[in-house]
């Protein structure tokens, strides 16, 4: 029956776990079953079958959502360098303090706008190959590259001023407005 069609009943001490318990259901099931028979036949249609069946839920989840594991001392580890940076240039080590410094939040933001996405792929951030290269005018901000995972980073002579440009380039970002 419809909730409007239900037989209409007084809450008390005595049912009140009944009446949470159906309002839940409700409100998590009955009210959106059209709306995840919708979702659930397009996901079924693109991952269903047998391949479905070989994955476990959590490794089903990284598929969908990415992995949660931000480690950006591997990031460092894998990024390579051009134009005259290298790992010890001093911007390079400059860009790796204000990057560690940032929560995980501006950390995710930082990947979003490097890579169009705020996710580490399931094969885990070893398998994003970032490049930083040497761009000259240092009054310019921070430009990524996206679909190369390539960041165009300026000689910013100071630590503030590398903070500075980055979270501002970081903070304006919008991609493709797609995510």
């Amino acid at each position: 029956k419809q909730w409007y069609q239900r037989r209409v009943r007084v809450v008390t001490l005595a049912n009140k776990g009944q009446y949470v318990s159906e309002y839940i259901d409700y409100y998590l099931n009955t009210s959106m079953e059209t709306q995840y028979k919708a979702f659930a036949a397009g996901f079924l249609l693109v991952a269903g079958g047998d391949v479905f069946k070989t994955f476990h839920p959590d490794e089903l989840m990284h598929m969908v959502s990415g992995m949660h594991d931000f480690n950006f001392n591997d990031l460092e580890q894998i990024t390579e360098y051009k134009n005259g940076y290298s790992a010890e240039h001093p911007v390079i080590r400059l860009f790796w303090e204000v990057i560690q410094e940032m929560d995980l939040e501006m950390k995710k933001r930082f990947l979003f706008f490097l890579t169009g996405s705020d996710r580490i792929p399931i094969h885990g951030i070893h398998s994003i190959k970032i490049i930083i290269q040497k761009v000259k005018d240092n009054c310019r901000l921070p430009v990524a590259h996206t679909c190369f995972n390539l960041l165009d980073l300026p000689p910013y002579p100071n630590k503030e001023t590398m903070r500075r440009k980055l979270l501002l380039a970081i903070q304006n970002t919008e991609g493709f407005g797609l995510v």
